[in-house]
């Protein structure tokens, strides 16, 4: 992909609730370029380019700057129980464009916007960094580790939340280096300067029964994974939840996983 681009998701029920409900922090699936469905004013207009024939009173999308480090492809062309857009553009007359983003997490400053059946659109929320989270929200998840931004500083590791010149760092924890802010019970944050940090992000893979699968956060003897396969066959027999189209999910026993890889991808030095 080109320069940053602001991107826009539409949120399903479940994934809406979740940021609503426990301030789910992660985005990843389908995703479009914001300029491309301006046109797209009421919730049926939307559906319908999603190849959804329904005409409800609003419908929620999140809008937010391509995120450092996130990973772009083209959607997958086959079959599915879902609508898939094998061209890499979305239905009907938009000529929008239409990714695949693996997981990661918001960037600071995303959105949580409702369009209404009369046209009226509004912004409802925020992501206001990892600390603090989406502004509103009912409860606050502490991040994962192995999903999104993380800053190396002055010889420590934290949770990074990249803007044009500055890293929000944040340390989950019962103290924190000195000139850190406490933002809640267990969490501080402190802004210091891009080219002091090394950004990066680690991503784990493994296969389940076979089924290659992505690491999103381990809890003790659990883990939670993300499906890198849309195949409803696989997920079925790994009882797999579906979360959204094209995006199965599991906890299982971190025993079952095999053949564990981790690679750590880096953001390149502003004059790199």
């Amino acid at each position: 992909m080109p320069e940053p681009l602001l991107l826009q998701k539409l949120l399903n029920a479940p994934v809406a609730a979740a940021i609503v409900e426990s301030g789910f922090d992660q985005v990843g699936g389908y995703v479009t370029a914001a300029s491309e469905v301006v046109a797209l004013r009421t919730p049926s207009d939307l559906l319908a380019a999603y190849g959804i024939d329904a005409s409800p009173e609003f419908a929620d999308v999140v809008r937010f700057v391509q995120p450092r480090l996130a990973t772009f492809s083209a959607p997958s062309g086959e079959a599915r129980p879902w609508q898939t857009f094998p061209n890499g553009f979305l239905l009907g007359d938009s000529l929008a464009r239409v990714w695949t983003m693996e997981r990661t997490r918001y960037p600071f400053g995303a959105e949580y916007w409702r369009i209404r059946s009369d046209g009226e659109q509004k912004c409802l929320s925020h992501y206001a960094g990892t600390a603090r989270g989406w502004v509103g929200a009912r409860q606050w998840r502490p991040p994962s580790p192995i999903v999104g931004t993380m800053a190396r500083w002055r010889g420590a590791e934290f949770f990074a939340d990249v803007q044009t010149e500055t890293v929000l760092l944040t340390m989950i924890g019962d103290s924190a280096p000195a000139g850190f802010e406490q933002v809640r019970p267990g969490a501080w944050s402190s802004t210091v300067g891009l080219p002091e940090c090394e950004i990066f992000e680690r991503v784990f893979t493994a296969a389940l029964d076979g089924v290659p699968v992505r690491l999103l956060r381990r809890t003790g003897p659990q883990a939670e994974v993300l499906l890198l396969s849309d195949d409803p066959a696989a997920a079925e027999r790994l009882q797999a939840r579906l979360m959204e189209p094209g995006v199965y999910e599991a906890i299982v026993d971190a025993r079952r996983l095999e053949n564990v890889q981790g690679v750590e991808n880096q953001l390149a030095p502003p004059n790199g």
